[in-house]
């Protein structure tokens, strides 16, 4: 790549590490917002003590409630220490965010898929840019997406909003593609007969529903980090990825709370991506990703932030315009990306390693 070229990108990844952090850092306010909003409120301290039968979901839309009231309270520390915990391991898997951050003036784009907190910001604005074009063009030829029925109250909604991500990527992406994974990874792996003692095998067994791309290193199968997307992931993994994303969409409009067919085209996107990064960074990477549309935005509604958090309005405003910008972003960086590609594919070039390229640290 010519000097110039080098420079560039450089000077790109040093912009969106800023951007980056700026946005990271709007994740980590606003779920502290959410605990405050829920515990030092009148409304949702009252809440808190009130209990209710919660849906457990197993797998897709089969499941069942709690049997017995569950306060409310206990249930949203529960998913909020869950979503700490996804924080946690996103910033600390692999390359570390505060290092990638650190060395932003030395390294290139690549560099940002080596973290998934860091690449979180473009990743979660390329999947919300993508949704809202697919609702608007839809909506332009009559396509009508329609709008959930949230309860009145705006703490009940939001405990609904915050218990969702937990609860739907439990059954829509961690217990049906993990289960695919542990048979791809025990039947396919080269070197499984090598993990004879029995804690090995238990420890690939649980390691294949927590970090997939992890179990299938294990045992020798090709995988992202050194196989790039297309080979790294199995054909049996991208059947998954795409009738989980499919029945997730279905999902949505069969139940009861307002959405229209337009939904699901706008749906199965969302769960294409929180299906994708769940198989390359593991089981943070679709919870954090379904937290930013529930639990996140939830807090850029005005008639929400301007009754609890006023002081707030300006800069969500400002994370908003910066959030469309990076989606933008990622998506011409994909066009280009792909036209070069295509251009040295004619051209009979070898082409650039694909896209994520990370280091496990792990």
């Amino acid at each position: 790549m010519p000097q110039s070229d080098s420079s560039g990108m450089n000077l790109v990844f040093v912009l969106y590490s800023l951007a980056a952090f700026v946005i990271v850092a709007s994740y980590l306010l606003v779920h502290l917002m959410g605990y405050g909003f829920f515990f030092f409120t009148p409304g949702g301290l009252a809440l808190s003590m009130q209990s209710f039968n919660f849906p457990i979901l197993i797998i897709f839309l089969l499941g069942f409630m709690t049997p017995v009231p569950v306060a409310a309270g206990s249930v949203f520390l529960f998913v909020w220490i869950v979503y700490s915990l996804c924080f946690l391991f996103a910033w600390k898997w692999r390359q570390g965010f505060h290092a990638l951050f650190a060395k932003r003036a030395s390294l290139g784009m690549r560099s940002v898929f080596s973290n998934f907190l860091f690449a979180m910001p473009l990743l979660s604005s390329m999947v919300l840019t993508a949704a809202l074009a697919i609702i608007y063009s839809q909506g332009f030829v009559g396509i009508e997406t329609g709008v959930p029925q949230l309860s009145p109250d705006v703490h009940e909604a939001f405990l609904d909003l915050a218990y969702a991500p937990f609860a739907e990527e439990l059954a829509f992406r961690l217990v049906p593609i993990g289960l695919v994974v542990v048979f791809y990874v025990f039947l396919f792996g080269k070197n499984v007969r090598g993990v004879s003692a029995v804690g090995n095998r238990v420890k690939l067994f649980f390691l294949a529903f927590v970090y997939p791309e992890g179990a299938k290193k294990m045992v020798g199968l090709p995988n992202v980090g050194e196989n790039g997307v297309s080979k790294g992931i199995g054909s049996i993994e991208w059947v998954m990825i795409v009738v989980t994303s499919l029945i997730f969409g279905l999902a949505h409009v069969l139940s009861p709370v307002g959405w229209e067919i337009g939904k699901v085209t706008s749906t199965f996107v969302q769960g294409f991506f929180f299906a994708v990064t769940y198989v390359v960074y593991g089981f943070e990477a679709p919870i954090l990703l379904h937290w930013y549309f529930n639990y996140y935005f939830y807090f850029f509604d005005p008639s929400v932030a301007a009754v609890f958090f006023p002081s707030t309005i300006g800069l969500l405003s400002v994370i908003e315009i910066m959030i469309l910008l990076v989606g933008i972003f990622g998506w011409v960086a994909f066009v280009v990306v792909g036209f070069r590609k295509l251009v040295l594919f004619r051209r009979g070039q070898p082409r650039q390693p694909e896209l994520p390229v990370f280091t496990d640290s792990s």
